[in-house]
C-alpha cells in the first residue's frame, strides 16, 4: 500500500517533535563521534517512527550538516545544537534523501547561508499528490507552529548523481549515491580519514529498511558498498548507532534476501499476493512506518519485483 496522505496524517505527533503548541527551540542532544564530527541522535528503539538521526562536521572552513530533520522548528533545534559546539558558519547541508522527515527543516540552514547538496531526483510516493498537498498534510502531522516559516529548500545547489568530494577546511567529505535502494535520491556521507559513514535510510536500527520508494537490487548493492568501506562508525537514518556496524549491515542483507526468496517462491508457485502476505502480521493501520507496516509494505513491493522478473519485465514495479 503506498504511503498515502490518509495514513500519513495518522502518524503520531510525538514522533516528529511534540505537540503543535510546543514552541521550544532548545538544542537537541549531540554525540561526539570523532574530532569535529558529531551525531545528533534521534529516537532509538522506534525503528523508522521516531525523529531521524542527523549530524554535522566542523571544519576550519565552516560546518557541513547532514540532514535537516522534519520541520523548521526541528531545524532550529538542530542549528542551536551546532551553535553549542561551534560558531563556524554553516557552509553546506547534505540531504541523504527527500522524505519530509529528513529535509523539511532545510530552510533554516538556507537562511543561515548554507548551500544544499542533494540528489536531483526528488520523487517519493509521499509527494505523489504534489508539493502543496504534501506540505499541507505534513503540517497536520507536526503542527502549524512547528512548520512556521517553512519553504521547500531541498533542491540541490550542487547535485550529486554519482559521487562528489567536498574539501573544506582541511577535511575530505565524500558524498555518494549508492543507488535507489530506499529512494531514488539516496545519498551517503563518508569521512575516509575517520571511517565514519552517515548512511541515511539505507540503514535503520532494526534492519528493516523500506524499499517502497526504491528497490531490493540497488539496496543490496548499497549494502555491499558499505561493507567495502569497512566503516568504524555508521549512523543509520533512524535509531541507535550500532556498536558493530557490520552486524546491522548483515541483518539488513539477511532480511532483504529472505524476503526476496519468499516472494520469488510465491510467484513461481502461482501463489496470489494476498495469500503470500497472509503469513505476515497485519499492518498497523495508524502507523505506516511501524515494523509490521514496513514488513508488509516491503513484501508488496518485493512481490511485484519478483512477479515482473518472472515475466521477463524490468525488475522495478
Amino acid at each position: 500500500m503506498p504511503f498515502t496522505f490518509a495514513i500519513l496524517t495518522a502518524l503520531q505527533l510525538a514522533a516528529f517533535g511534540g505537540s503543535p503548541a510546543d514552541t521550544s527551540v532548545a538544542p537537541l542532544p549531540v554525540r561526539r563521534l570523532a574530532q569535529g564530527v558529531y551525531a545528533v541522535p534521534g529516537d532509538s528503539g522506534r525503528g523508522s517512527e521516531g525523529r531521524p538521526n542527523a549530524g554535522f562536521i566542523v571544519t576550519g572552513g565552516g560546518v557541513v550538516v547532514v540532514d535537516a530533520l522534519a520541520s523548521p522548528r526541528q531545524g532550529r533545534q538542530l542549528l542551536a545544537a551546532i551553535r553549542k559546539v561551534t560558531r563556524q558558519p554553516v557552509r553546506w547541508l547534505v540531504l541523504t534523501h527527500h522524505h519530509p522527515d529528513h529535509h523539511f527543516g532545510a530552510v533554516v540552514f538556507r537562511r543561515a547561508g548554507a548551500r544544499v547538496m542533494a540528489h536531483p531526483d526528488r520523487r517519493v510516493l509521499v509527494a505523489e499528490a504534489g508539493d502543496e498537498a504534501l506540505v499541507a498534510e505534513w503540517t497536520r502531522v507536526v503542527g502549524a507552529d512547528a512548520m512556521r516559516g517553512f519553504e521547500l529548500a531541498n533542491a540541490a545547489d550542487r547535485p550529486v548523481t554519482d559521487a562528489d568530494t567536498l574539501r573544506l577546511g582541511g577535511r575530505t567529505i565524500v558524498v555518494t549515491h549508492p543507488g535507489a535502494g530506499h529512494s531514488p535520491g539516496d545519498l551517503m556521507v563518508w569521512l575516509p580519514r575517520e571511517r565514519i559513514l552517515f548512511a541515511g535510510d539505507v540503514l535503520v536500527e532494526d534492519g528493516v529498511t523500506m524499499v517502497v520508494d526504491g528497490g531490493t537490487k540497488p539496496l543490496l548493492g548499497a549494502l555491499t558498498a558499505i561493507e567495502a568501506l569497512r566503516p568504524k562508525i555508521v549512523i543509520p537514518g533512524h535509531g541507535l548507532i550500532p556498536a558493530r556496524p557490520g552486524e546491522l549491515v548483515a541483518r539488513t542483507r539477511a532480511y532483504v534476501i529472505g524476503l526476496r526468496s519468499d516472494m520469488r517462491a510465491a510467484v513461481e508457485g502461482g501463489v496470489p499476493m494476498r495469500r503470500a502476505l497472509a503469513t505476515l502480521p497485519p499492518p498497523d493501520e495508524t502507523r505506516p512506518v511501524s515494523l509490521n507496516s514496513r514488513r508488509r509494505r516491503n513484501a508488496v513491493r518485493v512481490y511485484l519485483e519478483e512477479e515482473r522478473a518472472y515475466m521477463g519485465l524490468e525488475s522495478s514495479p
